[in-house]
């Protein structure tokens, strides 16, 4: 996997990664700074993490699975997800930008590195694994619900607005699915090793980074800025609805 640093800046910490060359958006940029606090401010009044935070205040071995198989439901449709979204985008400058997401999520230059494997490779180390004949399966219908949203979304600011809802929140994603799969204290130590949760806490923030320099760049106008927070919107309420199918799912026993 390629984890060459690119910085143009003094203000940068050395060891921060970049997706691609980055001259205008870095990280520290004041524009980025004040964006990402303003996306993430409006992402806190979803209330996203609400129903699943309760349902998952006891944890045991059957809602570990479910919460598994839930997300690899999700990491295997994201790259489908993301490179549609790149066949829907008509420039190519924007289609650089927005397929780089895409391209780490199916590990970069190396294949080894492809996050659905990675994932299965980690609950694997804690005696987890895909369960396909769960109820919780269905939640591939949550999903295809975000991408009739996408194919529906008339707009191309409005592409970057549910790419940037994607992201905005990812850092809690992954600690809400850590607590999920964590259904013992040595499930802890195991699972911050391994190269899935590893990857996903340092690269996090670029994602998000690189997400809200997309808005910057391609949304300037104040009528791209309202196409895009409709979308934006949009994403939100799906991550709401995908926590939600989640939580629910785990109060109802597995057969």
């Amino acid at each position: 996997m390629d984890h060459t640093i690119y910085s143009n800046s003094s203000q940068e910490k050395a060891d921060l990664r970049y997706l691609i060359p980055e001259d205008t958006y870095y990280h520290g940029h004041p524009e980025v700074v004040e964006w990402t606090t303003k996306f993430s401010s409006e992402a806190e009044k979803y209330e996203v993490f609400k129903n699943i935070h309760s349902a998952l205040q006891t944890v045991d071995i059957a809602k570990a699975n479910k919460v598994a198989t839930a997300w690899y439901e999700f990491t295997t449709f994201v790259p489908t997800f993301l490179s549609l979204a790149v066949v829907l985008t008509d420039d190519p400058e924007r289609q650089h930008h927005l397929i780089q997401i895409a391209y780490d999520e199916l590990g970069g230059q190396d294949k080894q590195y492809i996050h659905s494997k990675l994932f299965l490779d980690a609950i694997e180390k804690v005696n987890l694994s895909y369960k396909k004949d769960y109820e919780i399966v269905n939640i591939k219908n949550v999903l295809e619900g975000l991408k009739n949203t996408l194919l529906n979304t008339n707009s191309q600011y409005g592409i970057v607005g549910l790419l940037l809802s994607f992201e905005i929140i990812a850092e809690e994603n992954i600690e809400t699915l850590f607590k999920g799969l964590c259904f013992d204290d040595n499930c802890i130590a195991l699972l911050s090793d391994t190269p899935f949760f590893e990857i996903h806490r340092a690269d996090e923030t670029e994602h998000i980074r690189h997400s809200v320099a997309n808005f910057l760049r391609f949304c300037q106008s104040d009528e791209s800025k309202r196409e895009f927070m409709i979308s934006f919107e949009d994403g939100l309420n799906f991550w709401r609805k995908f926590w939600n199918y989640i939580a629910e799912n785990l109060n109802i026993s597995t057969k």
